[in-house]
C-alpha cells in the first residue's frame, strides 16, 4: 500500500505542477516561488486524499483551497472565475493526455509511461497555453493600448505595438522601442548600456540600447505595473507623426499589463 500512494502522490504531484502553472500563465497573475511551491504540495496532499475518499465535492473543495493558498484573492467573484479556469485547464490538459496515449498506442498501466506522458503532454499544453493569448487580438480595442511610461522621473506616452514581439536573445527581455531625440534626456548613470540585434525587412543590424529596471506604467493617474527590468532602444524615429513617445511590445503587454483578461 506503501508503494501505491507513493505512484499516487508523484503522479499527482507532475499533474498539480502543470496545472498550478498554467492557470497562472492563463490568468497572467503575479505569484511568488514560495506560493507555487506551496500550492503544489498542499493540492498534491490534497488530491491524494481525494483519491482514498473518491468525493467529487471534497474535490471542489481541495482545488478552491489551493486557489486561494496560490492567489490570495477574497472576491468571491473573482474566486469563482479561477476556478472555473481551474477545471477548464484540467479537463483539457486530461482530454490531451487521453488523445496522446490513444493515438500512439501508449500502455499506461505502466507507472513509468504515465509520468512520460504527463510530462511530455505538459510541455505541449504549455505551449498552446502561451500561444493562446497571441491570438486573441480581435480582443483589443486602440484605447486600450495607450499608456505612461515613468524612466528615470521622465514620463513618455507609448503605444503598444500588437505585432511587435522584439526580445533580446542574451538576456530575454522585452524591448521597448523609444523616439531617437528623447536619448539624452532619459539616458543616465542608472541605465545600463548593452547591444541588442534587431531584424527589420532590410535584415539584421545591431543596435545600441539601454537596460532600465523598475519602470512604472499607468494608465492615466493610476500605476498599473512595475517594469521590474527592460531594454529601451532609441530607434523610434522622433520624424513620426504620431504622438506616442515610445513603443511597447505585444508581449510586454500581455505578460505586464494583462492585456487581454477573460
Amino acid at each position: 500500500m506503501k508503494i501505491y500512494l507513493d505512484y499516487i502522490f508523484l503522479e499527482n504531484l507532475v499533474i498539480n505542477i502543470v496545472i498550478i502553472l498554467e492557470i497562472i500563465i492563463f490568468t497572467k497573475a503575479k505569484v511568488s516561488l514560495s506560493r507555487k511551491i506551496c500550492s503544489v504540495i498542499i493540492d498534491t496532499i490534497l488530491s491524494c486524499i481525494y483519491v482514498i475518499c473518491n468525493n467529487y465535492i471534497l474535490h471542489i473543495l481541495f482545488s478552491v483551497i489551493t486557489l486561494l493558498i496560490l492567489f490570495r484573492d477574497t472576491n468571491v467573484i473573482k474566486v469563482i472565475k479561477k476556478v472555473l479556469c481551474f477545471y477548464l485547464l484540467y479537463f483539457l490538459y486530461l482530454g490531451l493526455i487521453i488523445f496522446t496515449s490513444l493515438a500512439l498506442r501508449i500502455n499506461l498501466d505502466m507507472f513509468i509511461s504515465r509520468i512520460a506522458v504527463y510530462i511530455v503532454c505538459g510541455i505541449i499544453f504549455h505551449i498552446l497555453n502561451k500561444e493562446l493569448w497571441k491570438v486573441w487580438k480581435t480582443n483589443i480595442t486602440s484605447e486600450n493600448l495607450y499608456y505612461n511610461l515613468c524612466i528615470n522621473n521622465n514620463e513618455l506616452s507609448a503605444f503598444v505595438d500588437t505585432g511587435n514581439s522584439v526580445k533580446d536573445p542574451l538576456t530575454n527581455l522585452n524591448v521597448i522601442f523609444v523616439k531617437d531625440n528623447l536619448k539624452e534626456k532619459v539616458v543616465n548613470s542608472n541605465l545600463k548600456r548593452t547591444y541588442i540585434n534587431i531584424s527589420t525587412i532590410n535584415g539584421c543590424d545591431t543596435k545600441e540600447a539601454y537596460i532600465a529596471n523598475n519602470v512604472k506604467v499607468y494608465k492615466g493617474k493610476n500605476e498599473v505595473a512595475e517594469l521590474d527590468k527592460i531594454i529601451l532602444s532609441f530607434t523610434l524615429s522622433s520624424d513620426t507623426p504620431e504622438k506616442y513617445s515610445a513603443l511597447l511590445g505585444y508581449d510586454t503587454y500581455l505578460e505586464n499589463l494583462q492585456g487581454v483578461r477573460l
